[in-house]
């Protein structure tokens, strides 16, 4: 059976997801919540819906560094290998300000760091043919571009920038980048790939808004626009169906199909930056 990891795996694109893949009983699925009751609730509905008992319910607050190592100790010691890991929570810059007790900005810690720290701490335990999706978002490029103003600019000072967000979903792009070159370096059995949803509407990451906002959103931005069904099938799809065991760095644009991301997200010493930066931030070698 093969054990799937979706970080804020409870709503939205995550619990969608999840319930795809549950369909496809050779799956288990580990809804990584910061919430245990909503998470709880989510399995029950996955369950009720998929007939698949195998589904499980662990604890993570993605901005949170010990949080992230807590969780990891704990799955690992439970399930000892990782299949796919959708790094898939995330909070926005409009609902989230100020500092983590950790001393990060928190869309940053929350959207990224997290993230980086789980990623690696699994780096060495994935199975053959292991699979690694960040969700980013084509808010990555925002309107009026994005300016790089260097890694420690976002992670600590960035509180009040409205576009802490765009840069955090920039991170998730360069850190499957990254990954890219070490799974190159050391023939690892494993993809890296990113996967941009669209802004839905309808998730509670966005806030809702019903039909008013759905129709604001499909006529003032419809090249930023995605729905949760389609995203989420194609999510699913990536994960379960066997001909993406080979497809890696790419960038998935709400569907199973790939497109070149923004300029900036292709600036390697950039990635590298973030990297070695991310590093320190995580006491890592």
């Amino acid at each position: 059976m093969k054990n799937v990891i979706i970080t804020g795996g409870n709503s939205g694109l995550g619990f969608e997801t999840a319930k795809k893949i549950a369909k496809n009983h050779d799956f288990r699925i580990i809804l990584a919540c910061r919430n245990l009751e909503k998470g709880e609730l989510a399995k029950e509905e996955i369950i009720k819906e998929t007939e698949n008992t195998n589904i499980d319910v662990m604890k993570i607050d993605t901005s949170s560094l010990s949080s992230v190592r807590a969780f990891t100790e704990e799955y690992l010691n439970k399930y000892q290998t990782v299949d796919v890991l959708i790094n898939n929570a995330g909070i926005s810059a409009m609902r989230e300000n100020g500092l983590t007790p950790e001393g990060f900005e928190i869309v940053f810690a929350t959207n990224y760091l997290g993230h980086f720290l789980l990623t690696n701490l699994f780096i060495n335990h994935f199975s053959t043919n292991g699979k690694i999706i960040n969700i980013t978002s084509d808010m990555h490029n925002p309107p009026g571009g994005l300016e790089w103003q260097g890694v420690d600019y976002f992670a600590y000072k960035a509180v009040d920038d409205r576009k802490r967000y765009s840069f955090s979903k920039l991170a998730m792009i360069y850190l499957i980048h990254k990954l890219n070159e070490i799974i190159n370096e050391n023939k690892l059995s494993l993809t890296a790939n990113s996967f941009n949803p669209g802004f839905m509407s309808a998730t509670n990451f966005s806030g809702g808004g019903g039909k008013g906002r759905d129709f604001i959103v499909k006529t003032t931005m419809p090249e930023r626009y995605g729905k949760l069904e389609t995203s989420s099938d194609a999510l699913a799809e990536i994960v379960i169906n066997n001909e993406f065991d080979n497809v890696t760095d790419k960038y998935f644009d709400r569907s199973t199909n790939t497109k070149d991301s923004s300029d900036l997200s292709y600036v390697k010493e950039n990635w590298d930056e973030l990297w070695e930066k991310s590093l320190g931030y995580c006491n890592l070698k």
